[in-house]
């Protein structure tokens, strides 16, 4: 949420009528993950901004947003080259974007522009937000898991207050239980002790 990378498909000479921030499409990137580390025998795959958010980014503009208020939950299979599968559960929602990142944006796609047209395209987008995802990833099929895992770290994230504190962000101490709870046996359940 610092920067907004321009995806090589969008360019601001072929917009349409109305903002081009709104029309425009960004890459997806992984902007935190834990753990930090790698773990043996798992290698972390950045290409999972992709599966979150296949369609690349689109900012929308507050009413969009809050129609789309009710954050969405998908799973999917990423398969490495070896053959090896790694299963995702994703929860994506939107959150209001900063206005230094719009501005910085703007300056970037529209640098041939003076200050006059910069501030229009700002002033057609107006309050603009951008899709936000948690992402969970495990080496075997637990889908139900991992979906409901992803509801509760939104709730929690939910529950942390003020987005630009640094308690609102997941940290590897408050995640601690889902990161260390061995799986099952197959057929066995269990619970993880994660948030309130």
């Amino acid at each position: 949420r610092e920067r907004l990378a321009l995806s090589r498909t969008s360019r601001p000479e072929e917009r349409t009528e109305g903002s081009f921030l709104l029309q425009a499409r960004f890459e997806p990137s992984v902007l935190r993950r834990l753990p930090l580390e790698e773990r043996p025998g798992v290698r972390f795959a950045p290409e999972v901004a992709m599966f979150c958010f296949p369609h690349g980014v689109r900012l929308v503009n507050a009413s969009v947003a809050a129609a789309n208020a009710i954050p969405k939950v998908t799973s999917f299979v990423l398969t490495a080259s070896d053959k090896s599968r790694m299963y995702g559960a994703c929860i994506v929602w939107y959150e209001p974007l900063p206005d230094g990142v719009v501005q910085a944006c703007v300056d970037e796609v529209m640098p041939e522009c003076d200050g006059v047209e910069r501030a229009a395209e700002r002033a057609l987008a107006g309050e603009l937000h951008a899709p936000e995802a948690i992402c969970l990833l495990s080496s075997a099929p637990i889908f139900e898991a991992l979906n409901s895992c992803c509801r509760q770290l939104f709730r929690m994230r939910l529950s942390g207050g003020d987005p630009a504190s640094t308690e609102y962000m997941l940290t590897e101490a408050s995640l601690c239980p889902l990161l260390t709870t061995p799986l099952p046996d197959y057929g066995g359940g269990g619970d993880v002790p994660l948030g309130d």
